[in-house]
């Protein structure tokens, strides 16, 4: 990572990180860990300092991947929107939504290092988006949310954000049927993606299923 040393967390001192193209989404690279992480060639103090703090937004999880996809493919729901990317990690939604052609776009995340690499993220797609440690839920903002809803905290706040009457897309590999748990949620696609790199997981996580309260 030799030449985006300064646009990374310092935590990644000594990993080889590339930018990488998404196997569901060519079109866009993140800076992410290499397939060998975390039997990585790293010194014992490195190691230790990865394993105490897993830098999970230098992953691409299979629910980011599948929201940004599913953006891709739906720009007309982005025109003139303000986009909220909510626990963001890497920022591959929120990016996938400015590439996508949205107003504006807000990624949240309460890691500080994951909003230094979301701008990271951002600056490699050529795209802008702005950074925020805390979401105050807004009728006006379209919420993405992937991967989130298995948190209480994550759960909470997509929760407040649909009271307020906000636009919602989540994308999630580990709940099923949440338009069982809120009616104002239709499924609209499903994907078979793996996070990338791959850690290995169980393959039931591999289905991802994308759920909207948009018209589309």
């Amino acid at each position: 990572m030799q030449l985006y040393e300064h646009t990374l967390p310092s935590i990644l001192r000594g990993v080889d990180v590339t930018a990488r193209a998404l196997p569901l989404v060519p079109e866009l690279k993140l800076f992410l860990l290499p397939d060998d992480y975390p039997t990585y060639n790293l010194g014992a103090e490195d190691y230790q300092r990865l394993m105490e703090n897993p830098p999970y937004w230098a992953y691409c999880w299979g629910g980011g991947q599948a929201l940004a996809r599913w953006l891709l493919d739906n720009k007309r729901v982005l025109a003139g929107r303000r986009v909220v990317d909510f626990g963001a990690g890497s920022g591959v939604a929120g990016i996938a939504a400015a590439l996508a052609g949205a107003a504006e776009v807000v990624a949240v995340d309460i890691d500080r290092d994951a909003l230094q690499v979301c701008a990271a993220n951002a600056r490699l797609n050529s795209v802008q988006i702005r950074t925020e440690s805390h979401y105050v839920p807004s009728p006006q903002s379209l919420m993405l949310a992937a991967d989130v809803c298995y948190e209480c905290d994550g759960f909470e706040t997509v929760i407040c954000h649909l009271q307020a009457g906000g636009d919602l897309l989540v994308a999630e590999s580990r709940l099923r049927n949440l338009s069982d748990r809120w009616p104002k949620l239709t499924k609209t696609a499903e994907f078979r993606i793996r996070t990338y790199p791959d850690l290995d997981e169980s393959e039931r996580y591999d289905r991802v299923d994308v759920y909207s309260t948009l018209n589309v």
